[in-house]
């Protein structure tokens, strides 16, 4: 909280002299660069962290300007125009929820698509401003109306603007320092892990936009105020694309960046257009540029300067609170296949697979490459649709099911290849995984919900051998494919899941690790007295951990019964060679 009050405090103290140093024109003209630079940070939010760019982000910063224009002209009294204006700003931002959801539902890789449905929606918006004269004004623009509260543009709402800016400012500080944040940057780093840890991603990207359209609308509002008139430029594409400019070269990851681009490629555009006539160039080959080579853009370059004097202290992992339980149901029961049928094309995935397990302990999956073993388990969660067939677990149906869905039956699973998240800790990662299935809402705006814990992961990070407890700080990116299958392990069963799904544990470890893991799959499934199915080639860890063993061959069931029926099997002997590390 420190550091976010100081970087607070100097912004404040950066701006609020500019008047009495520069003189009222200079504020003015800072005061529009700010207002832009408020909408610009909606867009670092969004494009920063979850990686989708909005192209359109004009739309809800020109139709707040024309709302908070017709407000100002028939609102009496400031009470009535600040009530006029959380309206707008509230409304616009539930329709961009909508739109937002209505796109990224059922589309985990939409970015863009949404991205050309902004801009072609920037491009009617500013026709439609420009045709309905009734309403807009016009191309002539709409005027006659006087700024909030009365205030002169070239005096009092000028420390208006600065405060918005710094409001705004720490609001997206707090957020950084929340757990809210990690689940948001956890959408660009690896959605498909995301969801398989129970969040809806559509709804999360969905929520960070409906931010974007929020802090758009407030500098359209501001803005009506301070230019006295509103045009249909203010909705179109060229406003939101001078807006990712200065996002970008500003900085997209950093709250400031998209403040100090605004002010900064303002301040020289308004240089280099009377004294340059291509101008416009200069700031579209610094854009490449940074895109290309800086992609954190000027702020990044001055924060590291700022963290040398006030780095970041890392938590303390000895302060751990036990987890909330995870909300809905938790129940062990059997996982039944119904006749599984899966085509792509001409292509026969799975081919009528049936069978049903006991309500406990350790199924091994195995068979020849290209037998269905993934694809069976891809089925369960959700990321294959069957052609024809039923998946049951705990009697309930689950196979229509999305992905994100799964952590909600119950189901916990560790991916072929280790999917975590690469640029965050693996304190950050830990912390994702234990805010899935338990957090409400308010939780995700506490820095407390960082210290949980469940009993299922502190058992395993304090296990000797593994080697996570030492690294908490270390970006995930940074680190050996042994430590990364610890690390998606963990997460996997942070959640206590009552089935657990578990994609070669072992693969790419050394014979030590792999009786480790071995040990925690076998203690997991004992504690928690739930189902836990492996996809295994090595047939001694088959051996030493499975009560029974289902034997997939071309899409089909081979066998599924205890190890020593299915190594006498004559068909399994046929098809299938057994061998060790």
């Amino acid at each position: 909280m420190a550091s976010i009050l100081l970087r607070a405090s100097l912004l404040l103290a950066v701006l609020l002299p500019i008047p009495v140093l520069f003189g009222e024109f200079t504020a003015y003209q800072i005061g529009l660069y700010l207002i832009y630079g408020i909408a610009a940070q909606g867009i670092g939010f969004l494009w920063g962290k979850t990686g989708v760019l909005p192209l359109g982000q004009a739309i809800f910063f020109g139709i707040s300007a024309y709302a908070g224009a017709m407000s100002l002209r028939f609102a009496d009294g400031l009470a009535l125009q600040l009530a006029a204006a959380a309206a707008i700003i509230l409304l616009l931002s539930s329709a961009a929820f909508v739109v937002a959801f209505l796109i990224f539902r059922g589309r985990s890789e939409s970015g863009p698509f949404f991205s050309l449905i902004t801009l072609a929606l920037a491009m009617i918006a500013e026709q439609t401003a420009g045709t309905a004269t009734e309403f807009t004004g016009g191309f002539n623009g709409f005027s006659g109306f006087a700024s909030i509260g009365g205030l002169d543009p070239f005096g009092n709402l000028y420390y208006v603007i600065a405060a918005a800016a710094v409001g705004m400012s720490l609001l997206l500080f707090a957020i950084n320092r929340s757990p809210a944040n990690l689940i948001v940057r956890a959408v660009a780093d690896n959605e498909p892990r995301l969801q398989l840890l129970g969040y809806p991603t559509h709804a999360v990207k969905s929520l960070a936009f409906a931010f974007s359209a929020a802090s758009a609308a407030l500098a359209g509002i501001l803005f009506a105020s301070h230019q006295g008139i509103v045009t249909p430029t203010s909705t179109g594409f060229a406003l939101s694309a001078e807006l990712v400019i200065l996002t970008a070269i500003g900085g997209r990851f950093h709250v400031l960046g998209p403040l100090i681009g605004a002010v900064v490629v303002g301040w020289a555009s308004a240089e280099l257009r009377f004294n340059f006539p291509y101008w416009e160039l200069i700031m579209a080959a610094a854009f490449i540029i940074v895109v290309l080579r800086a992609p954190g853009g000027i702020a990044e370059l001055l924060d590291n300067s700022f963290m040398r004097f006030a780095p970041n202290s890392p938590r303390d992992e000895s302060a751990r609170k036990d987890a909330p339980m995870p909300q809905g149901r938790r129940v062990a029961g059997s996982l039944e296949f119904d006749n599984v049928h899966l085509q792509a094309g001409v292509v026969r995935i799975l081919n009528g697979i049936s069978f049903k397990t006991p309500d406990t302990g350790i199924i091994s999956v195995i068979g020849p490459n290209g037998a269905g073993k993934t694809s069976a388990l891809n089925a369960i969660t959700g990321h294959l649709r069957l052609t024809s067939g039923r998946i049951r677990f705990v009697g309930d149906r689950i196979d229509s099911l999305p992905p994100w869905q799964a952590l909600n039956c119950g189901i916990g699973r560790k991916l072929q290849v280790p999917s975590v998240f690469k640029s965050m800790s693996v304190m950050e990662n830990i912390a994702v995984s234990m805010l899935a299935g338990r957090a409400s809402w308010t939780d995700y705006f506490r820095t407390r919900a960082f210290a949980w814990r469940s009993e299922e992961l502190s058992r395993v990070l304090n296990r000797r051998g593994v080697p996570l407890k030492n690294s908490m700080e270390k970006q995930v990116g940074t680190l050996p494919q042994g430590h990364r299958q610890f690390l998606e392990f963990a997460m996997a069963i942070a959640s206590g899941p009552s089935l657990l799904l578990l994609d070669e544990p072992c693969a790419g470890l050394s014979p030590e690790e792999t009786a480790l893991m071995s040990s925690l799959i076998r203690e997991f499934q004992e504690n928690s007295g739930g189902l836990v199915i492996v996809i295994e080639h090595d047939m001694s860890i088959v051996e030493a951990t499975s009560d029974k063993v289902l034997v997939l061959h071309q899409g089909e069931v081979l066998a599924f019964d205890s190890y020593e029926a299915v190594r006498n099997d004559p068909n399994v002997m046929a098809v299938y060679a057994g061998s060790t590390k």
